[in-house]
């Protein structure tokens, strides 16, 4: 097994929105960094609806570290200087179906995203976002090894070895973005059990997708059509993001992101029935929904997580490691938080990093701030989605969120 001798300052697992993000702002200050991807770019990636504190974040680290292409999605006004690709985002917009009932007015809830004076938020395409923050973290100085599977990591008390299958690498600290694989959560076994959440995915992307209102009975027009935004579907027992690419003049993507999340105490899974049949059973019991996909296509195979995906760790930081927010807890979807939490964690383990390097110390000063900042962000996000989930039950829960 070849070593190096070179010890970098940092090491990222993970290439993704916040790994690649956190890459150029080190690189940029003069960090030596190397990035390990299991996979290759371009790829799918959960979490493609922004919000208004993601979108804040984004301008904020660009310009704060100098770092512009953090901000390329941060609104439609930038998006549309540099891609083609991203869907607009005018609103918020939320549908409750009852089965076997048409959906009416009394279940509609559209909050209004301002246009003012960024520009309305996004759809961001992440096979592309993430592929040209990649890039910039090349051109700020990154060493990038795709296809490069981390199989172990020894922490020793001035720096960490990184375990690849062809070589040992060194790094003073590493960060693991690797998501729900997380190694580090693995091999210091920081898994929590303590979930309220329990929800079960699957995914993809497709084409053909009608509008909702079409299969409603409405006697008032919205202020938006609900594929000017990102559309909530939700039901006794779960809910379905519908997350256009290609409703504004501009696109050159004819994609739409369709994902179902389902209580897997109401819809059980059963291994026998593809995740293309369960979503085809799916559209039998709700009439408005089934008329907004009669004529739908899928062109990605379906991404499917027959058991819940919530998870959170015990531990985001130690002296030598931390665990980007995508490693360190996920509950779901539903209000679009994923990459705000992502944004968060990278901008305080920027500033951490940098000043270890700097003061040649560890992070043992910085973690009890973090590890109480990313696992009460993952507890709170918790309890809001585990009490939205009850409330769907009830016709009532429109003017809840509201």
């Amino acid at each position: 097994m070849k070593s190096q001798t070179k010890i970098y300052d940092v090491a990222i697992i993970g290439s993704g929105i916040s790994g690649s993000s956190l890459a150029c702002i080190l690189a940029k200050k003069g960090l030596s960094v190397i990035i390990f991807e299991q996979n290759s770019h371009p790829r799918f990636a959960i979490g493609e609806s922004m919000i208004l504190e993601s979108s804040e974040m984004m301008r904020s680290l660009a310009k704060f570290y100098d770092v512009p292409e953090i901000n390329y999605y941060s609104s439609v006004k930038t998006a549309t200087k540099t891609v083609n690709s991203y869907g607009v985002k005018k609103h918020f917009g939320f549908v409750l179906h009852q089965e076997g009932e048409v959906a009416t007015d009394d279940d509609v809830l559209q909050a209004i995203i301002p246009d003012k004076p960024y520009g309305h938020e996004i759809h961001i395409f992440r096979q592309d976002s993430d592929y040209l923050l990649l890039q910039a973290a090349i051109k700020y100085g990154c060493e990038v090894h795709q296809k490069t599977t981390v199989e172990d990591i020894t922490l020793q008390k001035n720096k960490v070895i990184i375990k690849t299958p062809k070589e040992n690498f060194q790094a003073k600290f590493v960060v693991d973005g690797g998501n729900f694989g997380s190694i580090i959560r693995k091999k210091l076994n920081l898994h929590s059990k303590e979930m309220r959440t329990q929800a079960r995915g699957l995914f993809t992307h497709m084409i053909n997708v009608g509008e909702v209102e079409d299969g409603m009975e409405l006697s008032h027009q919205l202020p938006w059509r609900m594929n000017q935004g990102t559309l909530h579907n939700l039901f006794d027992g779960g809910w379905s993001w519908v997350i256009p690419f290609n409703n504004h003049r501009n696109s050159k993507n004819n994609l739409v992101s369709v994902g179902l999340l389902l209580d897997p105490d109401k819809y059980s899974y059963n291994k026998n029935i593809s995740p293309e049949n369960e979503f085809q059973n799916f559209l039998t019991k709700f009439p408005s929904i089934q008329k907004q996909f009669a004529n739908y296509r899928t062109v990605m195979t379906w991404v499917n997580a027959p058991s819940a995906i919530q998870f959170k760790s015990t531990q985001s930081m130690g002296d030598r490691w931390a665990l980007l927010a995508s490693s360190n807890g996920f509950v779901d979807p539903l209000y679009s938080k994923g990459i705000y939490y992502s944004m968060v964690s990278v901008s305080i383990l920027a500033g951490n990093i940098i000043e270890a390097c700097q003061k040649n110390t560890n992070l043992e000063p910085y973690q009890k701030a973090y590890n109480k900042v990313m696992l009460d962000y993952v507890t709170s996000n918790d309890d809001l989605v585990y009490y939205s989930y009850k409330s769907f039950a009830s016709k009532k829960c429109i003017g809840c969120i509201q």
